[in-house]
């Protein structure tokens, strides 16, 4: 049953202004290492997963230090090494910044919670009210008519956003065994707020996957830093 929650410390204005400020200045340090891709570079990346980081892993320890004739002259063993630590600190980097936005989006959903939980009240009196003014019965009727009739027919229905080059978004309320469809021409990336960045999952253009159980609210990714991308996921009223 839906309750009231306390918010025992709120999201000030000025909270708000302290940490966009020292978001800014993350900023100044994050965004010379962003690499722009071309349309083709993004579609070409290869998508390593847990599987795939284990076939580096082998082929760095069976291959690379048993037997360095392998290794080509495009690279050194060096490279390799520095390669291997940049992608252990991205993903670290990444996991950090998910756990602060996971901390955001707990709590605007608690605020979201109880502003739902105060209106509806007040919609409760109205009804009440309604029963003798006949003008609070009409707003009634129509509010009733235009959020609660169509939230009910639209759970039928997927509902499609669009996403910013290289932009992410939060969807909250996700209705889990359902599909999400990448509508658009980029790749698509999507993971469970608080979960692991090895969860990852990317979806490629024209192609959908199964929402995993549990999976109510995910940041939704667009890999490519040209396009705009679009996707269609189900989603709780």
């Amino acid at each position: 049953m839906s309750e009231l929650i306390t918010i025992a410390t709120p999201l000030s204005p000025a909270t708000v202004a302290l940490i966009e400020s020292l978001i800014a200045g993350v900023h100044t340090d994050i965004d010379p290492i962003k690499i722009l891709l071309t349309p083709a570079q993004s579609k070409g990346l290869y998508k390593v997963a847990a599987i795939r980081t284990s076939e580096i892993g082998a082929i760095k320890t069976k291959l690379m230090m048993a037997h360095s004739e392998c290794i080509p002259s495009s690279f050194t063993m060096a490279q390799f090494n520095a390669l291997i630590q940049e992608g252990t600190d991205s993903n670290s980097l990444e996991a950090m910044f998910l756990a602060l936005a996971a901390i955001c989006g707990a709590h605007g959903e608690i605020v979201q919670n109880n502003l739902m939980f105060f209106a509806l009240q007040c919609l409760d009196n109205a009804r009440m009210i309604g029963k003798t003014n006949a003008v609070i019965e009409t707003i009634v009727a129509e509010i009733t008519d235009e959020f609660f009739k169509k939230a009910a027919a639209s759970k039928k229905y997927a509902t499609v956003y669009s996403i910013g080059p290289g932009a992410s978004i939060t969807i909250t309320g996700v209705t889990t065994r359902k599909m999400f469809t990448n509508s658009g021409n980029t790749i698509l990336s999507f993971l469970k707020v608080g979960a692991l960045v090895s969860e990852t999952i990317t979806v490629n253009p024209g192609s959908g996957i199964l929402v995993t159980a549990g999976w109510t609210k995910i940041v939704v990714t667009n890999v490519s830093t040209l396009s705009e991308g679009q996707f269609s996921v189900f989603v709780n009223s």
